[in-house]
This record gives C-alpha cells, sequence and structure tokens, in this order.
C-alpha cells in the first residue's frame, strides 16, 4: 500500500509539474503588441498590413505574426513570446463600398516603427512574457506640417443632438477620418491635417431623425478657424432603373447603392442600399453631397451605361443632392455589353 501511494504521489507530482510546464509554454506565446498605424496628415491608415518581425543581430528577421488595421487604424498581433521585435506596416489598397477601388496616393512602402523606411534605424519593441504592449503607433511617411480644421456645427432651434460626428477627407485623396464632436456647443477641432482641399460631413441622430450638413475648406498656408457645418434634414433620390434589351435580370434581384464621391466614407454607418419595385421604382435616404449610383448582383456583362435625370445625361454619371432635396426623375440605365 505504501508503495502505491508514492507511486501515486509521483504520478500527481508529475501530473502538475507537467501542466505548470505548458501553462509556462502558453504564457511565453500570449504576450501581444497593438497600436494605431497614421498617415503622415493623422487620419488613420485601414487595411493596412502589419507585421512583426523578430530581431535578430539589431535587424529586422522572420515574421513572426501579422495582422490587418481596421477602419480607425488599430491593430492587435497576439500570440507572440517574451523578446524584441521590429513592426513592419505596408499600406494597401483601399476598396471602397460598391467596388470601388482607390489608389494610395503614393506607392506602397513598408515604414518600420515608429515611422521610418531604413531598416536599421528601426526601433525594437520589447515584449514581456504573457503581458500585452500597448501603444506602438506607427506614423507612415515622414510627419509632415500638420494644420487644423476648428469651428462650430449648428442646428435647428429646440433639437437635441446625440452622436456627433465630423466625417472628414477629399475627392481625391484616400486618406479620411472621423472626428467625434464632444462640445455641448457644437465647437470642434480636427487636428492633424495637412495642405489640401477638406469636405467635411457632419452626422447626428435627433428626436425629428437624422441630421446631416457639409462644407467644403481648403488647407494651405495655416490652420482654418470658423468653419461652420448647419445640420438639416439630408436628401432623397428618386427614380427608375431602365433595363436596355429584350431580356435583363429581375429588377427585384439587384441593389442600387450611391456612392459618396467627395470623400471616403466611415464604416461607421451602414451602406444606403435600395432594392427596386417590380417597375423598377427605387428611392434612396438619408443623403448629402455628390454620388454616383451602382447597381449589385448585375449579371456576368451587364453595366450602368448612364444616369440621366428628366432624360439629360448627368456628367460622370454624378447626381448631386443637397440639404432636405428631393432628387427625383433619375434614370439608371442598365445594359449588357452586347446591346449596342
Amino acid at each position: 500500500m505504501v508503495v502505491r501511494g508514492l507511486i501515486a504521489a509521483l504520478l500527481v507530482a508529475l501530473s502538475s509539474d507537467a501542466l505548470a510546464q505548458a501553462a509556462a509554454r502558453a504564457s511565453r506565446k500570449s504576450a501581444s503588441i497593438a497600436g494605431r498605424v497614421i498617415h503622415a496628415d493623422g487620419t488613420a491608415a485601414e487595411a493596412a498590413r502589419v507585421a512583426v518581425y523578430a530581431v535578430r543581430e539589431g535587424a529586422p528577421a522572420a515574421v513572426v505574426g501579422t495582422a490587418i488595421t481596421s477602419y480607425d487604424g488599430r491593430y492587435e498581433v497576439a500570440g507572440l513570446p517574451a523578446g524584441r521585435f521590429v513592426v513592419g506596416v505596408t499600406p494597401q489598397r483601399i476598396r471602397g463600398y460598391g467596388g470601388d477601388s482607390r489608389r494610395l496616393a503614393t506607392p506602397a512602402v513598408e515604414t518600420l516603427y515608429p515611422g521610418t523606411t531604413d531598416r536599421m534605424k528601426a526601433q525594437p519593441v520589447t515584449v514581456f512574457d504573457g503581458m500585452p504592449t500597448e501603444g506602438i503607433d506607427v506614423w507612415l511617411e515622414p510627419a509632415a506640417q500638420r494644420y487644423s480644421i476648428s469651428g462650430r456645427v449648428f442646428w435647428p432651434d429646440g433639437v437635441a443632438v446625440e452622436n456627433l460626428v465630423i466625417e472628414h477627407g477629399g475627392p481625391d485623396n484616400v486618406r479620411h477620418g472621423i472626428w467625434y464632436v464632444s462640445d455641448p456647443g457644437g465647437l470642434f477641432t480636427v487636428e492633424g491635417t495637412s495642405r489640401g482641399t477638406y469636405v467635411l460631413l457632419a452626422r447626428a441622430d435627433t428626436s425629428h431623425g437624422p441630421l446631416m450638413g457639409i462644407a467644403a475648406t481648403d488647407v494651405f498656408t495655416d490652420s482654418v478657424e470658423d468653419v461652420r457645418l448647419t445640420l438639416r434634414q439630408p436628401g432623397t433620390i428618386e427614380g427608375r432603373l431602365v433595363i436596355e434589351g429584350a431580356s435583363g435580370p429581375d429588377p427585384g434581384s439587384l441593389r442600387l447603392t450611391p456612392m459618396q464621391m467627395l470623400l471616403t466614407p466611415s464604416p461607421v454607418y451602414p451602406v444606403v442600399e435600395a432594392t427596386p419595385d417590380g417597375s423598377g421604382r427605387f428611392a434612396m435616404t438619408q443623403l448629402l453631397g455628390e454620388f454616383t449610383i451602382t447597381v449589385r448582383g448585375l449579371p456576368s456583362g451587364w453595366r450602368v451605361r448612364r444616369v440621366t435625370r428628366s432624360g439629360a445625361a448627368l456628367p460622370d454619371n454624378r447626381v448631386t443632392v443637397l440639404s432636405g432635396e428631393r432628387v427625383t426623375g433619375i434614370d439608371v440605365v442598365i445594359a449588357s455589353s452586347a446591346t449596342p
């Protein structure tokens, strides 16, 4: 009995030791590196590839983990052991909703933490056993001179607004951002902007429904002040989906999406879509700005041939919607490439 007891005790000890070793091995790979990836103008870098390299002889070596940044530029690479690592970021082609593909303003080159393209100048990050390492922010390209855009958002008297947000960007620049306005009087300052033309699109929730406001400004020699954004009822687009040719897809199987062309929208808000009825009629709401209309679900070889209003072709198929405007008489004409 004594021998059996000793054997049992030994097995328990061995099992406990094995569990402890397994726990130790797990903890050695439960550390992480997290932070944000930021463009030179201060806006978040969405869909960038983050690679974590092991350090050999002071330089980046093998990749030990990867991640893709979210819409706010944040990333996290988990499952790392303790040690020293180099973080590298490569911007990716950003694909907008509706199939729109917009190119980066500069060639995609890897930037290493904290913001260099020289691999020998990268700053290694120390990771401790089982511990998250936060705030490892990478600036893409050397930081240019930065400015700010400040002003105030106005809304109708007696209306209480909530969730006031300003989306900002430019029509020819994929870099974009979002600014949450917390001041009860609507004062805001969008920081970290660079030179260029900016469009600011404000949105807010109210008891009367969503309100929106839009304004443009130029940033060149100094920061911009006193920008006024006035919240009003957004507009709508109403029209028909017209199918050219003897036969075509069922309108009810298609979805129309208005693509904002003045700036790259944030994924914070759902994409506006409309499904035509049996006669092709559709209506799209909560719109403000300049749009092209894409059609999803088209059969292979089909495309949007033109967009017209009251029979007149719209340049570049673009529809402009002002505050409270009901844009009617829009025809979105689709056809097969085989249709003359």
